[in-house]
């Protein structure tokens, strides 16, 4: 079977077999995901009416949807095979684990909770596992427990007996029906055992086994075969002798109450297993209360209150000496399954409340062709995740202190919206590009930073203009500051800096400065994304693991000595951003993996047929290639391009030969390059020590740069008049927001704004004759792209009808080229001597893969023959479906990295 296909399943791996037919794993072709493909025994497809009770079952079990239970993906069929598609859980089972012996309480009251979690679900919907026993629960690597092959016992009925006892799931025939023995031997109830009905009990019997075993290390009934382990079920108690001495009396009963042989005595529901299971996790407080003997002697009786009263004073000292040492609450793990998957790493796709009730997480891409982010909010205590309308497009969520409310960033501007349901209210007018990094504080400010990290500014819950607390210092050769957070101590913010010509997040530094006093930072650990935790811990992200370090926030010392504390958290290499957060209340959510690097590539798009070809890019294999921004050379021999990392800088690709070379150096980020007319050098823009400036860079000899317009505002060169003379660019304004700015290169006087109202006007570009300027503006309410006449700025028309993006001028002027959604579009026009605006035609489609920017950079590029485009293509990470779950992990943390808090 390995390495056949089954419909668009790819077998890759056999994983085990039983009387439930082979187990395989596979490779999804369609989705791009891994799963568990069970062949079911071949007599199901000779025998049409069990089939189609089966699929009637199956389709029930398949709406079990529970953190703690496989899921069941689908019944198909391939080559008169039919099989099974189950979720794949990696990790051990829960015999591969009993191998080793008996497991510790902690441990076990952790996986036998989440399987009693499970249990309910399945029976408040109706389903009865039949079959549980270890080898049908798993264990991941993370702690996770998930219950296999729930209800299929009774869907597949016929079974055939294994030597192994274990494993021995039927005895005989037609299982469903009364009068047929049902279920594993070893594991089965008194019940199944005498073929009679059976109901949820019978998986209470099975978890009491399981628990018994767990504690024990030996199973509760045992025997030579199958024969003596019935007559054991029905006959015997388990060896109690052989429970830990140390196995609290609250366990004890449970495992009693489960173990009745008369169902009617035994424990009816699964949610009271849970809730006695939560109770045994706490200290045995019971004292004996000791009867006195009678005495004959009444002048014994002065003693005999003597010793009631010592004894009931020890009793009482005793419980005043436990009561304030409750043994803290174990940590406990599961996965979230998310309703639709994350794609960007760029920024913190989730959030957690503070009371660690709730969960927020922003699916898909802000970017790329569809741009497609929403925001879904978990109640923790609920099933399924809530849709936020009016999210849509945004970013990096963030919590209310109260978690009443959830804040996130979109179209650059800060934005809430209440968790029950309301109107998006933006908190702040268009801050800019790259604006994040929210941190939503006690003291009613939302902290974040500008531009990408620009300055550190905060802004009131209740909107208004951000206030700048921090920017970056230049004598540090600090560059960015990232990812603020309001300490303790007053007037203290905890930050990420970027110091020097790194190319690694890895390599950033966790820093503490005063807000509003002296500007130098100290320097606390090497990485990003720091937060203090109440515990006296700082934790950080580095290298795709989380780190903890103590921390002493009156004196700014560290107190221990750095620990890892998770391996495994994703983390953008591009960004620096890690993908977790930790609750006021000590829960922590994160999402599974590793360092996330890019291997982007560049394409061709031939205009006259659609077809893509690769542009192969040589560059370190173990580098991460992530690219943004294009801009072809006036010859079409060179595309400039912006490689993003911890300090973004611009690369010039030539495609004679196939070299790609650096061409910015400046301490921070460079963005928007454009060709000077000539082929002589680069136009860009950079933001150095929150200094934004435009830069003009002469590619031959030793030319220095040169800042061209400066400004207190960001600008980014856009496009050059024909003769070379006068530069089109963007700036980026605190009232007005985006605006069209012109001016002349050769000096003698400044730039004027061309276009700068309230509404964002951007993307200029020069029409072939410099007679016109085509831009994008929102002033419709909509993105579209519009002409008009330049300088007078006069006989304006709207070009696009259902949206449009970034203009561009064919050579001959009659013909104007724009983005709408993931279309390529083109528009015949007219200049002279009038404007006039013919028919518009989709020139070619842009699959997913292709990269659309986000201002300031470019997305695509036109070759001067007007023949060819060139666009970037993205290779991303696979989608994350699941967050992990840790609660109480702080106990976790401190036992990892000691204190002494």
């Amino acid at each position: 079977m390995i390495g056949r296909t089954l419909s668009h399943y790819r077998i890759t791996d056999k994983l085990g077999q039983g009387g439930m037919g082979e187990v395989y794993r596979a490779e999804d072709t369609n989705l791009s995901r891994q799963v568990a493909i069970k062949v079911l025994p071949v007599e199901f497809a000779h025998d049409a009416e069990r089939l189609a009770r089966f699929e009637r079952e199956a389709k029930l079990l398949a709406s079990l949807n529970h953190p703690n239970i496989a899921s069941i993906y689908g019944l198909e069929q391939a080559g008169g095979k039919p099989f099974l598609v189950l979720e794949l859980v990696e990790g051990q089972t829960l015999t591969e684990r009993l191998k080793k012996g008996r497991i510790p309480l902690d441990e076990t009251l952790d996986i036998c909770r989440q399987i009693a979690e499970g249990l309910e679900a399945a029976h408040e919907k109706g389903i009865i596992h039949r079959d549980l026993k270890p080898s049908n629960v798993k264990v991941t690597p993370e702690g996770k427990v998930k219950i296999l092959d729930f209800g299929l016992a009774r869907a597949l009925q016929d079974q055939t007996e294994t030597a192994d006892l274990s494993h021995s799931p039927t005895i005989t025939d037609e299982m469903t029906r009364p009068g047929v023995v049902l279920g594993t031997a070893t594991y089965m109830s008194p019940e199944q055992a005498r073929g009679k009905t059976v109901d949820k009990r019978a998986d209470i019997w099975a978890f009491g086994c399981i628990l018994f075993e767990c504690l024990a290390g030996k199973r509760a009934f045992e025997g030579a075969n199958i024969s003596e382990i019935l007559a054991s079920i029905l006959k015997e108690e388990p060896d109690w002798g052989a429970l830990p001495p140390a196995t609290p009396w609250k366990l004890k009963d449970l495992l009693h109450r489960c173990l009745q042989k008369n169902p009617k005595e035994r424990l009816h529901d699964m949610a009271d297993v849970r809730i006695i299971l939560d109770d045994a996790m706490l200290p045995d407080a019971r004292v004996p209360v000791v009867a006195a003997a009678p005495t004959e002697r009444r002048r014994a009786l002065p003693w005999v209150l003597f010793a009631v009263m010592a004894v009931a004073a020890a009793a009482f000292a005793l419980q005043y000496m436990m009561t304030p040492k409750r043994l803290p609450m174990p940590t406990r793990r599961f996965a979230v399954s998310l309703p639709e998957p994350v794609e960007d790493w760029l920024y913190p796709c989730l959030a957690i409340s503070s009371d660690g009730m709730r969960i927020a997480y922003f699916s898909g891409s802000w970017y790329g062709t569809s741009r497609s982010s929403h925001l879904y909010c978990l109640r923790l205590d609920q099933d399924e995740f809530k849709l936020m309308p009016g999210a849509e497009g945004g970013h990096s969520p963030f919590f209310s202190p109260t978690g009443e409310e959830i804040g996130f960033f979109s179209e650059g501007r800060v934005k809430k919206l209440p968790v029950a349901g309301g109107a998006t209210v933006a908190l702040t007018g268009n801050l800019g590009f790259s604006t994040g990094g929210g941190s939503w504080e006690t003291d009613g400010y939302i902290y974040l930073h500008l531009r990408w990290g620009a300055e550190l500014a905060r802004v009131r819950a209740s909107g208004g203009t951000p206030e700048i607390i921090l920017k970056p210092d230049a004598g540090n050769n600090e560059h960015h500051l990232l990812w603020p957070q309001r300490l303790p101590a007053d007037g203290l913010l905890l930050f990420t800096a970027c110091r020097g010509d790194i190319s690694s997040y890895n390599n950033a530094n966790v820093a503490i400065a005063h807000v509003g006093g002296k500007p130098e930072a100290r320097y606390l650990v090497g990485g990003t994304c720091g937060r203090y935790l109440p515990t006296g811990h700082l934790i950080y992200a580095h290298g795709g693991k989380l780190m903890a370090v103590g921390l002493d926030p009156a004196t700014l010392r560290l107190t221990t000595k750095t620990e890892t504390v998770l391996d495994g958290v994703e983390m953008s290499s591009e960004s620096g951003i890690s993908q977790f957060a930790v609750s006021g209340t000590g829960d922590l959510v994160y999402v599974p993996g590793t360092m996330v690097k890019c291997r982007d590539s560049l394409m061709q798009i031939d205009a006259a047929s659609g077809r893509q070809d690769p542009i192969v890019i040589p560059f370190g294999e173990n580098e991460s290639l992530y690219l943004t921004g294009l801009s072809l050379s006036p010859d079409g021999r060179r595309l400039a391009v912006v490689l993003v990392s911890a300090n973004n800088d611009i690369y010039a690709y030539d495609f004679s030969s196939k070299i790609l070379s650096r061409v910015s150096y400046e301490l921070g980020d460079e963005y928007a390059p454009m060709w000077i007319p000539g082929n002589s050098g680069l136009f860009y823009s950079t933001d150095s020590a929150s200094i934004a400036q435009m830069i003009k860079k002469q590619l031959a000899g030793d030319a220095k740069s040169e800042a061209v317009f400066g400004s207190n505002n960001p600008r980014y060169p856009w496009s050059f008049s024909p003769d070379g003379s006068t530069l089109a660019f963007v700036e980026s304004h605190p009232k007005t927001g985006l605006d069209i700015w012109t001016g002349s290169i050769n000096g003698g006087r400044q730039p004027l704004p061309f276009r700068n109202t309230t509404c964002s006007e951007s993307h200029p570009v020069f029409s072939p004759d410099g007679r016109w300027i085509a831009y994008q503006s929102d002033q419709s309410g909509q993105m579209q792209i519009y002409v008009t006449r330049y300088p007078e700025g006069t006989d304006e028309r709207q070009i696009s009808q259902a949206g449009g993006s970034e203009p561009r001028w064919a050579p001959t002027g009659k013909k104007l080229y724009y983005l709408t959604g993931n279309n390529m579009k083109m528009v015949e026009i007219a200049l002279n001597p009038t404007l006039s605006v013919g028919s518009t035609r989709v020139l070619f489609r842009l699959d997913e893969g292709l990269h659309i920017v986000a201002f300031p950079n470019s997305t695509y590029a036109v070759s001067p023959d007007d023949q060819k485009f060139y666009f970037i293509k993205k290779h991303r990470a696979a989608p994350v479906t699941q967050l992990r779950v840790v609660q109480n992990w702080l106990e976790e943390l401190k036992r990892l990295c000691p204190t002494g808090k």
